[in-house]
């Protein structure tokens, strides 16, 4: 019966720290969702201020051939920003075009006003991208209900500028920069 009671309870720690883990793990996920919804609203704001228009941002489904490179780039140090710094590029992928933009993630990432001077700096870039590389650099649809598609990834790890021994946290934005893409046809 000892034997039993001690067997249980060393089971029981294991469950512990499995369910502790899952939890932190979970945490982090609902934390970047967070975030990217922020970066998503403050990106309708920034489209205003920037175009005049009032554009309605929709989250876009994108393959890691798109996302994948860029992602390295910002692991191994090719992409290095300073805050308000922005970093763009187009990405093809068969007939879809997207414009890649990223920026380094501000304080507090879960809060919208900590993003409208990052989301003004992104529009801006995604739309001077468009006009370096002649595409849409934003496809914005419809008449009356505007709309454009964005994939926001935060929490993207990366070195630091000014300190290549301190870690930066990232935010990558891809745009839907011709209707194939927005269409994902």
């Amino acid at each position: 019966r000892n034997i039993t009671m001690k067997m249980f309870k060393k089971l029981m720690a294991v469950a512990l720290v499995g369910v502790m883990a899952l939890s932190m793990l979970t945490g982090c996920a609902v934390t970047n969702a967070i975030a990217e919804d922020k970066a998503e609203k403050a990106l309708e704001n920034a489209c205003k201020t920037v175009t005049g228009e009032t554009v309605n941002f929709k989250s876009l489904s994108v393959g890691s051939s798109v996302t994948s490179p860029v992602k390295a780039d910002i692991k191994n140090g090719t992409i290095l920003l300073k805050d308000g710094e922005t970093y763009a590029k187009t990405v093809k992928s068969g007939d879809k075009v997207y414009t890649v933009v990223v920026a380094t993630e501000p304080k507090s990432a879960t809060k919208i006003e900590n993003w409208k001077h990052t989301a003004l700096n992104v529009m801006m870039a995604a739309i001077e991208q468009g006009k370096i590389d002649g595409t849409e650099g934003i496809h914005i649809e419809g008449t009356n209900d505007k709309t454009a598609k964005v994939n926001v990834i935060v929490d993207l790890e990366g070195k630091d500028k000014t300190d290549n021994s301190k870690k930066d946290t990232y935010a990558m934005f891809v745009f839907a920069a011709n209707d194939k893409a927005y269409n994902n046809k």
